[in-house]
């Protein structure tokens, strides 16, 4: 599996190596998700997408550490993945990493992302 390892500039002339090691898209996917103790689904869009992981808008954040059920929805296909909250922006949204994702589930979401670079 390609690893894309990225280098951002902060300030000029500063360069800092990249953490994430996937490749973000932006796109709107749907996606639902339960979290840990809750009675029902939320509804939402990511902002973006890898590989490893998700940014979700949303007015209601979860805080880091929140383990969800979470279901990409890719055309008509419904993808479940673990996800855990790593990013916690209160009233904008949350980062989510997918977590203990079977290499199947891994390789039918690589496979719908490469549509998008």
């Amino acid at each position: 599996m390609t690893q894309l390892v990225q280098q951002h500039e902060l300030h000029p002339g500063t360069l800092r190596k990249e953490r994430r090691k996937y490749l973000r898209i932006q796109a709107a996917i749907p996606v639902e998700f339960t979290a840990e103790g809750a009675a029902a689904a939320t509804h939402a869009q990511t902002a973006d997408i890898s590989v490893g992981g998700c940014y979700v808008e949303m007015n209601f954040t979860l805080p880091v550490g929140t383990h969800v059920d979470m279901a990409l929805w890719l055309g008509e296909e419904k993808l479940w993945v673990n996800a855990k909250v790593v990013t916690h922006h209160p009233y904008f949204g949350n980062g989510f990493a997918f977590v203990d994702v079977p290499e199947e589930t891994r390789s039918r979401l690589m496979r719908y992302l490469s549509q998008y670079t």
